[in-house]
C-alpha cells in the first residue's frame, strides 16, 4: 500500500509526502521556506503515524541533519526517538551530519 499526503502547493513551493507502508517505513519530508513554521510538517507526520498505526506498521525511521533543529523538534514532538547512529553525507559539496530517528508502536 502506498499512502500519499499532499499538504499545500504554491507557485514557488510544493510539499509532498509519500510513504510506503510496511512493517518498517521510511519518512521524508520537505517544506518550502514560504510555508515553514506553520505546523504543516508536524501535522503531516502526525497524520502519517495515524495511518501507520492503522496498518500495523512496527517502525518508522527518519533522518535529519544535525543543524535542522526544527525537524528534530517535529520528530520528537511526534514520538520519534534519536538513535545512537550518525552518518556523514555530502550535500552541495559540503559535508553534513545526519541524525537517525525511530518511532515504534
Amino acid at each position: 500500500m502506498n499512502i500519499q499526503l499532499t499538504s499545500c502547493t504554491a507557485k514557488d513551493t510544493e510539499a509532498l509526502y509519500a510513504f510506503e507502508i510496511e512493517k518498517t517505513a521510511q519518512l521524508g519530508y520537505r517544506i518550502g521556506q514560504v510555508h515553514a513554521g506553520k505546523g504543516i510538517a508536524k501535522e503531516a507526520v502526525r497524520l502519517l503515524l495515524g495511518q501507520c498505526r492503522e496498518h500495523d506498521t512496527d517502525e518508522v525511521q527518519a533522518k535529519t541533519t544535525d543543524a535542522n533543529i526544527a525537524s528534530q523538534k517535529i520528530l520528537e514532538h511526534n514520538g520519534f526517538e534519536p538513535i545512537d547512529k550518525k552518518e556523514e553525507a555530502v550535500l552541495d559539496g559540503q559535508r553534513i551530519q545526519l541524525m537517525h530517528y525511530s518511532w515504534r508502536r
